[in-house]
This record gives C-alpha cells, sequence and structure tokens, in this order.
C-alpha cells in the first residue's frame, strides 16, 4: 500500500486471470485495444493501466476489480503433478495451475476462520530406495494401516483424503485431457479432481494416483527438467500405487474366484474400482497370464466396455465437502453473507463455487428477510 493507503496494482494478478481466461498477450491486447506492448509491461510492473484501460481488462476477464489490487500471501507450490493425456497441451496445463492459485487464495481467507482438519500421512522418511512395486506395495499396506481402514474396501477416497488434511478441490479442466492433478504446498498438500469426467469409478483412481505422488514424489521440484522416460516412470508408479491401495493384494485376490466378466461386475460393486483397473490388478498379481488378460480385454471392446462400463452412470461422483462446509458454515452463522465472501476473497463467484464444489448460484446475494414481532393483542 502506498502512503494513501490507496491499494497498488499488482501485476502479478492480471497475468494470472488472462492465463486462466485461456487467452495470450495478443488475443487480450485486442479485445481491450491497447498494444502487446502495454499488455506486457503492466504484467511486468513496469506501467500501470489508466483507469479506462483498467475497466476494460475487468469487464474483459471477467474477474473481481479487488483481484487485481489484491496482495495475497505468496503460495509456495512445488511441483504440479498432472494426471494427464500425453497431447495435453501447455496452455490447458497453464490454465489449470493459474485456476490452483484461487483455490489457495480461498483457502488461505477462510483459514482465518476455519479449523481444518489435521494433515494425517505416514511418515515415508525410511523409503530411501528407488521405489519398485514391493516397495509400493508395502506404501499401500503402511497408508490402509495408518489411516486404520485395514482391507476393507475404499467406498468414498475422496473423503477420505479430506478426513486426513489433504485438501481436495473441483476443477472444470475445460478439457478431456487433463484428468486431476495434485501440488505440495505449506501446510498441505492440495488434490484438483476434474468434473469433466463424471465416473465415480475413475475418480476413485485419479485421487489414489494424486495420492501416490504426494506420498512418493515430494522431493521432485520440476517435472519440467525430467526425461519423457523420467517422467513415464512417475506415471507408473503412482498408477501401480492407486491399484495397491485399492485393491490390496491379499483381500482383492481372494476374491477374484472367476476371471468372466460378469463376476468383474459384481466385485466393482464391492471394491469400487473400474473393471478395467481390476483386470490390470490381477495380472500384477499373476492371478491371469498375458493372453487372459487380452482376451479380457478384447471381450470387453466387443461389448463397448472400454469407453463407459456397466455401473459407470449409476454410481454417484464422490464430491469434496471441507470447503464447501466451511463457506456455508459462515453463511449460516451469519458470519459473513454471499457479497460479503465475494468481496473479500476477491475471486470471481463462478470459480470460488465450481473449486468449493458450491451449486452454481450459491453465493448469489440474498437480500436479508424483514423480521416481524407478534405484538399482544
Amino acid at each position: 500500500m502506498n502512503g494513501n493507503m490507496e491499494p497498488l496494482f499488482n501485476p502479478k494478478r492480471l497475468k494470472e486471470a488472462r492465463l486462466i481466461r485461456g487467452l495470450s498477450i495478443r488475443e487480450l491486447s485486442e479485445k481491450i485495444g491497447v498494444s502487446k506492448q502495454a499488455i506486457s509491461q503492466y504484467e511486468l510492473g513496469e506501467h500501470v493501466p489508466k483507469s479506462e484501460t483498467m475497466m476494460a481488462i475487468i469487464n474483459t476477464l471477467k474477474f473481481p476489480k479487488n483481484f487485481f489490487y489484491k496482495d495475497y500471501k505468496e503460495q509456495y507450490i512445488g511441483n504440479t503433478f498432472f494426471r494427464a493425456n500425453a497431447t495435453a497441451t501447455k496452455k490447458s496445463k497453464e490454465m489449470q495451475l493459474n485456476k490452483s492459485l484461487l483455490g489457495g487464495y480461498i483457502y488461505e481467507y477462510l483459514s482465518e476462520y476455519i479449523d481444518f482438519p489435521e494433515l494425517n500421512l505416514p511418515d515415508t522418511a525410511s523409503y530411501v530406495s528407488e521405489w519398485d512395486n514391493n516397495l509400493i506395495e508395502d506404501l499401500a499396506i503402511k497408508v490402509r494401516e495408518h489411516w486404520g481402514i485395514g482391507d476393507s474396501p475404499i467406498a468414498n477416497i475422496v473423503h477420505l483424503l479430506e478426513r486426513n488434511g489433504i485438501m481436495v478441490l473441483s476443477v472444470d479442466t475445460d478439457s478431456q485431457k487433463v484428468d486431476a492433478f495434485c501440488q505440495h504446498r505449506t501446510g498441505r498438500p492440495f488434490i484438483f479432481l476434474g468434473n469433466d469426467k463424471q465416473s465415480a469409478f475413475r475418480r476413485q483412481f485419479d485421487a489414489g494416483h494424486e495420492l501416490g505422488h504426494i506420498l512418493m514424489h515430494s522431493d521432485i521440484d520440476d517435472q519440467e527438467i525430467l526425461s519423457r522416460e523420467e517422467n513415464k516412470l512417475l506415471e507408473k508408479q503412482a498408477n501401480y500405487f492407486a491399484s495397491a491401495l485399492l485393491l490390496p493384494a491379499e483381500a482383492f485376490a481372494k476374491t477374484v474366484t472367476s476371471t468372466s466378466l460378469l463376476h468383474f461386475v459384481e466385485l466393482k460393486k464391492y471394491w469400487q474400482v473400474s473393471i478395467s483397473a481390476m483386470i490390470y490388478r490381477c495380472k500384477e498379481l499373476n492371478l491371469i497370464d498375458d493372453s487372459k488378460y487380452t482376451s479380457l480385454l478384447k471381450q470387453m471392446s466387443m461389448k463397448k466396455m472400454r469407453t463407459k462400463e456397466p455401473l459407470d452412470d449409476v454410481y454417484p461422483l464422490q464430491e469434496p465437502v471441507v470447503l464447501k462446509k466451511s463457506i456455508m458454515m459462515l453463511l449460516e452463522n451469519n458470519v459473513k453473507n454471499e457479497l460479503q465472501l465475494i468481496q473479500e476473497i476477491a475471486v470471481p463467484q463462478e470459480y470460488i463455487e465450481m473449486l468449493c464444489n458450491l451449486k452454481p448460484g450459491t453465493l448469489n446475494f440474498k437480500e436479508p428477510e424483514p423480521t416481524i414481532r407478534l405484538v399482544k393483542m
């Protein structure tokens, strides 16, 4: 702030808002009628936009004015692990990364009013060697023991993560190529689950995969400097962990009493994991050989089960609740009203609702109803 206590324009916020809206510097400059050089100078903090330019920026990017003048606490973010298709573009990942910053701003604000569950992860310091399948199996068992879930199926991994202090947020990835991603942050890790693929079974695996990255790969600061082969190995390890966590070896093997597709449909109801993931787990555990594995996949293809399996549209999606409950608690206890929340968090309403898994329109401002008193006659 300056001597008059007027908030200063924060150049970082302009770049964040532009990237979240998926605009290049050129596209933004064309929309608001200034040069590319001017936008670059604003983002570098070399110049401050005039009031009419600022108005055009706000109207184009549809972010609250406060956002561009707010001095949010700097967020430490380690590497961001994307569960993404190999064809996911840099632009798509950049957009999600900047959306994740909004999640951090919301979390920081709510932390002033809410005591979130404490982070409760098993200590992985003893795992000093390279992650192989045996070590990953061991880690999955350790997580289950630490969280007291034995070898039972995990019915709702999202609530399990939230109960143990991991911040889980919903995000519209606007892409069929990014399913989920996670970040190491100061205090607690964040997992962002994509809303674009509405399958409860897929979400179970996505969340388990991200937990694998959190537990096994916290020492990696920048994934970009790794080779393609190294990145593939990290993904393979996270997939193996999700599989081992959701389908504990001994307990799962006991339930595989047949290898017919019909039996796997029944197992899907019990283990809450996709048929394709269970068939792959059978191969991993040598319950079936390669030829049987290939045969089962062919059967799934013939029955058009590779893209949409039985039960996929029956089970409701596991939804994060911690941030949603936090917002509702502030509203219901009249600590804040909808307008105050939006103004003070200074993030667009649509993103607060999306990231906190609130129904669109939840934060539409509602005028307080008049109070009336009964007068004795």
